[in-house]
């Protein structure tokens, strides 16, 4: 088996529902699993959603066009922004306000159940979220209302959500607030590199024979 079926295998192991973290432990890109995730998604029959939180999307995506990747389905994909300032996919519904937390999630919540009624189902795949933590005063309201949110969507059948989180990014001060993102996610999958080899590593599933596979390409 190749180490694309195996990666084929291992998103068709998630379910409706999940919740699932894919975290870069060290500081490469992400662009080619966002790429590789989207394709997934839309040969299943998923309709893709980006949450992009600070340009995340625009980021990711003109590093994939400099790789050389097919990224015509970028452009096309249905995006809910949360700050940031460049247009990229078609979005849907834009949040620039990131000072008042009750704000943002209320508005978010508005777009996406919005979306959800309309397209499940839904392969979400939010991008950047560590970012609200690290360019922001982190308190304690703003930490509850965010874990609440994610709370509230683990077992909606309507959507599957991929967080893709660079760890590194969030330092060992913020460490705490991903290991509660993680004490609520279904799925954890790590990714490292070791020289040329990428390494795939399922830390947490709720499929108890999927936890400790390690697939390396």
């Amino acid at each position: 088996m190749t180490t694309g079926d195996l990666m084929r295998e291992l998103w068709d192991s998630l379910q409706l529902g999940e919740i699932v973290l894919v975290e870069r432990m060290d500081l490469k890109d992400q662009y080619f699993g966002l790429h590789q995730l989207m394709s997934w998604g839309r040969s299943k029959g998923y309709t893709v959603l980006i949450v992009d939180v600070v340009d995340s999307f625009h980021i990711l995506t003109s590093k994939a066009r400099l790789a050389g990747l097919d990224c015509e389905c970028f452009d096309t994909t249905d995006v809910i922004k949360v700050g940031g300032r460049v247009k990229r996919g078609n979005v849907i519904a834009w949040i620039s306000d990131l000072t008042e937390p009750v704000i943002l999630i209320g508005k978010f919540k508005e777009a996406y159940e919005r979306f959800l009624k309309e397209n499940s189902p839904v392969l979400t795949i939010a991008l950047g979220v560590e970012k609200l933590f690290v360019t922001s005063d982190v308190l304690p309201k703003s930490v509850h209302l965010a874990l609440s949110l994610l709370s509230e969507y683990v077992g909606n059948r309507d959507r599957l959500t991929v967080h893709l989180i660079k760890a590194p990014l969030l330092g060992e001060e913020h460490r705490y607030l991903l290991n509660l993102i993680e004490d609520i996610a279904t799925t954890i999958i790590r990714v490292s590199s070791h020289g040329r080899i990428g390494e795939f590593k399922v830390v947490k599933s709720i499929k108890r024979d999927a936890e400790g596979l390690t697939i390396r390409a």
